[in-house]
């Protein structure tokens, strides 16, 4: 599957909450769930590490879309995000912050567009 270069401004935020992240202790740290009785890393960080490595591909683009669709939705999560040391701007920016969206969006219609020029040669 192809992959996608990550703008350096997504790279840069998701870089940063990783780090503001790793530096609390665990209980505190957003996108981390409970597994087998430890807390162990959870889909946020696992996205924002492939943020940062600088490409993704199309299924990590379509998670991350339906992501900010349902977080993003939510008047609750919005007033949390306020509190830039809250759990939810904390996932927000691992998922690459508010600029991913356009970014995301732009590179779906893309793919969408060379997808069906490819099926209208056919």
């Amino acid at each position: 599957m192809p992959t996608y270069p990550v703008p350096n401004s997504v790279r840069d935020i998701a870089r940063r909450a990783i780090e503001e992240n790793q530096s609390l202790p665990i209980s505190q740290r957003a996108a981390y769930k409970d597994e087998g009785g430890k807390r162990v890393a959870g889909t946020g960080m696992r996205t924002a590490r492939r943020l940062v490595s600088g490409r993704v591909d199309e299924d990590q683009l379509i998670l991350m879309r339906a992501w900010f669709a349902r977080h993003g939705a939510s008047d609750k999560e919005r007033a949390q995000r306020k509190d830039r040391t809250s759990k939810a701007s904390r996932a927000w920016r691992l998922w690459g912050g508010t600029g991913a969206i356009s970014w995301i969006n732009t590179t779906l219609r893309m793919i969408e567009k060379e997808r069906a020029k490819k099926q209208n040669k056919s």
